[in-house]
């Protein structure tokens, strides 16, 4: 279960008003979020590190992903032109291991790109299909005509 900013500051507000007690405000945050005994987003010791992170900070910022580095964008535009240059070529495909061949750059890092900031699910059969609808629609076809032709 994932802890969201509001459920944070609500554990905070329990442990202060409990006397420093990270067991007790989780017994409260559990009851009135009606989860069972034992379950919940953490564990007393993880509310004890939130609420020294809170005290060191003074914000509820969480750093996602471990706290990874965000990622540049200078990539995000290397990988869109990759992108663009991939589908316009004379095989029409384009992959997400083919781009990061050609930029150098993790395979991992070049999906992250492609599916959470450019929206884009590239895989051979998609793009096909794409294309297909796409010659279907200005030739006014049906699929089943297209092939008989």
């Amino acid at each position: 279960m994932t802890l969201l900013l509001k459920d944070g500051a609500l554990l905070v507000k329990f442990f202060y008003k409990n006397g420093d007690c990270a067991a007790i405000a989780l017994n409260k945050f559990r009851i009135l979020k009606g989860l069972r005994r034992g379950s919940g987003p953490m564990t007393a010791f993880g509310l004890k590190k939130l609420i020294d992170k809170f005290e060191e900070s003074g914000s509820f910022d969480v750093k996602f992903g471990r706290e990874r580095k965000a990622i540049a964008s200078t990539s995000v535009d290397d990988v869109a032109t990759a992108l663009q240059e991939a589908s316009s070529s004379a095989l029409r495909t384009c992959s997400t291991r083919g781009i990061s061949r050609t930029l150098g750059m993790p395979v991992s890092t070049v999906r992250k790109i492609l599916r959470n900031i450019l929206q884009c699910y590239p895989s051979k059969l998609r793009m096909f299909r794409s294309w297909f609808l796409m010659i279907c629609q200005n030739a006014k076809l049906s699929p089943c005509n297209f092939l008989l032709e």
